[in-house]
């Protein structure tokens, strides 16, 4: 009795190993591309290309240009303020669809200051999003009229 148990056993498991090596030895079908379609395509980085062709807005006057660093400067001390304070503003509009807030603050006697967040939640945007902003030629979302360009 036990020599035809060991005997099956064994055919058994030289009919696995047979059909293992066989798997093994196979190749694989090329399967379908299962790798999602892009439905928008945005320049990974097109901010050189940006750059060259409004080289002619550049200042090349030294004074000028110390005098703008300095300006600059002062500009992030308020901006760095703006951005982290709440105090004294008051949400004028909520989208929740695109999660946009619109928060305004007067300052002083006739200057608004108008905040605005939004949330990008995929990172796929993200380089779209700074190729639009950093744009020169593109229309200027958020200044409606509010700002006064110069």
């Amino acid at each position: 009795m036990n020599k035809f148990y060991i005997k099956n056993v064994f055919f058994l498991l030289s009919i696995f190993v047979y059909v293992n090596n066989k798997t093994l030895a196979s190749e694989l079908a090329p399967g379908k591309d299962t790798s999602p379609k892009l439905t928008c395509h945005y320049p990974a980085d097109n901010s050189e290309e940006i750059y060259a062709k409004n080289t002619h807005l550049l200042c090349i006057n030294p004074e000028e240009t110390k005098n703008a660093d300095e300006l600059m400067n002062e500009a992030i001390t308020h901006l760095k303020y703006h951005a982290t304070s709440i105090d004294g503003y008051e949400l004028c509009v909520k989208y929740p669809n695109n999660n946009t807030l619109y928060y305004k603050k007067k300052h002083g006697n006739n200057t608004y200051i108008e905040k605005n967040h939004f949330k990008i939640y995929s990172s796929g945007m993200y380089n779209g999003v700074i190729s639009r902003l950093w744009d020169p030629d593109r229309p200027n979302f958020y200044n409606n009229g509010y700002v006064k360009s110069i």
